[in-house]
């Protein structure tokens, strides 16, 4: 019986693995990896496989969704799939994990680091008070989905605040603040729930684990107004609720 190993990378590049995730990639026979899920630091890879000892494989997005390539791999022996973050939280390999089982292959899930807590840790926002969390999708020509705009006016509601995460397409890339600023501006003259205005603030936070990690208070106006940077690190944002006045106290030291 062969072996299906997902092994988080967390947010922090190879520093974000752990000790027993990086101790079975050693022991594995075949090792590949993912980033159309979530970006990567520079040279994360390189630095895992000097650190393993083995070549890392990166697979596309079809190649992973498809399942082939990886069940064949662990159907032969022991097959490793690095992810970005916690492999069953933002990332969900469910379905992957589900046709291993079926296929008679065992699964070994190492966890790490979550953009999802560790994103809320540094907002200093309080985790209970968190609603649904939403994907901010690319608008195209002829789709422009409103269902996050939905969510986030529901979680308001009910005084939550929101993750919104935003989308990484392989031909657009991660999507910018400035982009995602721009089309929650355009959802409200659609959806006109009074949810947002250019005076309302949002917490942009930008390449949390990394380096160059930059965590902000701004309204939408600022954010959509601000320049981006080549290379710049993949961001999250949250649509905060009516704040305890700790919250409010710690976004205001932000600036």
């Amino acid at each position: 019986m062969g072996k299906l190993l997902l092994i988080g990378m967390g947010n922090s590049g190879a520093q974000g693995i752990t000790l027993a995730g990086l101790s079975a990639l050693k022991s594995c026979q075949q090792a590949f990896a993912e980033s159309y899920t979530n970006l990567l630091p520079k040279g994360t890879l390189g630095e895992i496989e000097s650190l393993c000892g083995k070549k890392i494989i990166l697979l596309s997005r079809s190649d992973v969704e498809g399942e082939r390539v990886l069940l064949e791999a662990a159907s032969k022996g022991s097959a490793a799939l690095l992810v970005s973050g916690d492999p069953m939280i933002a990332t969900t390999h469910v379905s992957l994990v589900l046709s291993a089982k079926k296929r008679g292959i065992a699964v070994e899930i190492f966890h790490a680091a979550s953009i999802l807590s560790a994103a809320i840790g540094e907002s200093g926002l309080q985790a209970y008070k968190f609603g649904k969390t939403v994907t901010l999708a690319y608008w195209r020509e002829n789709y422009k989905p409103m269902a996050a705009y939905d969510v986030i006016a529901e979680n308001l509601s009910r005084n939550l605040h929101t993750m919104l995460l935003l989308d990484i397409d392989e031909k657009l890339g991660a999507m910018r603040p400035q982009n995602a600023a721009h089309t929650l501006l355009e959802m409200e003259a659609a959806g006109k729930k009074s949810v947002f205005s250019p005076e309302t603030k949002l917490v942009l936070l930008q390449g949390i684990g990394w380096e160059s990690q930059k965590i902000s208070f701004l309204p939408l106006s600022k954010i959509e107004a601000s320049h981006p940077s080549e290379g710049d690190p993949p961001a999250v944002l949250i649509v905060p609720a009516k704040l305890h006045f700790l919250e409010e106290e710690f976004l205001q030291s932000l600036g």
